[in-house]
């Protein structure tokens, strides 16, 4: 699936309403595909789903009929995160430096959202009482997307071209950070915005590869980690805002 030709130039909020509108159709070809018997169409699907303005962001994978719920599960995060960009746009103005520093606020809080969103998801899943191989292997691939969902994320999410969640503006960094001022006094105040990948919050090993439901309570403690540090972070950036 393709966007339009003009996809940079539409505004923000129709373009987030584009890519909900091709998740829309990716899932419905989903469904009707898994429908069809294996003698009909056995070779795995291919999904394309353009979600940045950049040429080359693109959500690709390989759908094979064993992974069609994992696929699903990430697609409706991935809606979700769209949905939640296209009412931020419409709502918030960004002309002056106060309205472009509430933006930046508020559209970190939209990724912050589903960011725990997933987590709350993935601990669902680690939770789960798995009594069939099929099950596991199923409810395995969806944590692995799910993971991948949260570097991805973390790999776009930015403002103005800065990247909010990869450490640029951690108060670890010494590579950048961010001053704004305060609307009533005209004081400056720094903000800072903590690493958000999948390797900070602790949901990939050392080596990078994805956490596994071998180790129920390890997985559960990681999950239950990051769901405390994603939900500290939310609430030290709503404050500014408070």
């Amino acid at each position: 699936m393709k966007l339009p030709f003009n996809f940079a130039q539409s505004i923000d909020s129709q373009r987030e309403a584009i890519i909900q509108k091709q998740i829309h159709k990716i899932r419905k070809e989903i469904f009707q595909w898994e429908d069809q018997s294996e003698d009909q169409n056995s070779e795995p699907k291919e999904i394309s789903l353009r979600t940045h303005i950049n040429a080359y962001s693109y959500f690709w994978t390989r759908v094979e009929r064993n992974s069609t719920s994992a696929i699903d599960s990430r697609l409706q995060f991935l809606s979700l995160t769209a949905n939640s960009l296209e009412r931020l746009y419409q709502s918030q103005a960004v002309k002056t430096t106060f309205q472009k520093q509430t933006f930046l606020i508020k559209k970190s809080l939209v990724y912050l959202d589903t960011l725990l969103a997933i987590s709350n998801r993935l601990s669902a899943i680690a939770q789960s009482k798995v009594t069939k191989k099929s099950s596991s292997e199923d409810l395995q691939g969806e944590v692995a997307e799910l993971i991948d969902e949260v570097d991805r994320i973390a790999s776009l999410a930015e403002f103005r071209h800065m990247r909010l969640f990869e450490g640029a503006f951690a108060k670890s960094s010494r590579t950048a950070s961010m001053w704004f001022i305060n609307e009533k006094t005209g004081g400056l105040y720094r903000m800072y915005i903590a690493t958000m990948t999948a390797r900070s919050l602790g949901l990939t090993t050392p080596g990078g590869y994805s956490l596994t439901l071998s180790n129920p309570i390890l997985l559960q403690k990681k999950i239950k980690d990051a769901i405390t540090r994603i939900t500290e972070e939310r609430k030290r950036i709503q404050s500014v805002l408070d």
